[in-house]
């Protein structure tokens, strides 16, 4: 029995996001190693139907799209590719895929989100050096003490995505 692994993301939206979404859902089913379900979410405003059901490839994801109202038990694998503050664990085993942060720090709920995960998987050495090195000081309001240091605590890995030629 193939392990289940459900994909919560934009795959058939027209975006950055659900190109990136698209190049990963469809090597996992290829693999052929894992029971693939899809959990297809909005991003942003950008419009759906994207996926063709005369295109091979794509026929394969639409397939995989989940229609139910409900998960039919906890996966064994949760990937959810989106901006990290959007992570929820959901699985026995949790990956975030993000593009990660084009800056030289990142917003105390991204590093949250990240450590909701198993793995985070990034786009650049970049934006795992800024998850790496960004961290913060919740304080109280009233009196000023520190009551929680923001830091990652969870891996991070790059995940190069180059060119299908």
């Amino acid at each position: 029995m193939k392990p289940l692994v459900f994909i919560s993301c934009p795959i058939d939206t027209y975006s950055g996001y659900g190109a990136r979404s698209r190049d990963i859902a469809l090597e996992i089913i290829k693999s052929d190693n894992y029971n693939v379900q899809i959990l297809p979410q909005r991003w942003g405003t950008t419009p759906f139907g994207f996926l063709q059901e005369n295109n091979p490839d794509h026929k394969l994801m639409i397939d995989c799209l989940w229609k139910q109202p409900q998960l039919p038990k906890q996966p064994d694998c949760w990937i959810q590719i989106t901006v990290p503050n959007e992570f929820q664990p959901v699985g026995k085993f949790n990956i975030g895929i993000t593009a990660g942060i084009e800056t030289t720090v990142c917003a105390p709920q991204w590093i949250d989100g990240v450590n909701r995960m198993d793995i985070t998987l990034v786009s650049s050495n970049h934006a795992k050096k800024v998850f790496e090195n960004s961290s913060f000081e919740e304080k109280n309001n009233q009196t000023g003490q520190v009551v929680r240091k923001i830091k990652l605590e969870k891996p991070v890995e790059v995940l190069f995505e180059g060119l299908n030629t």
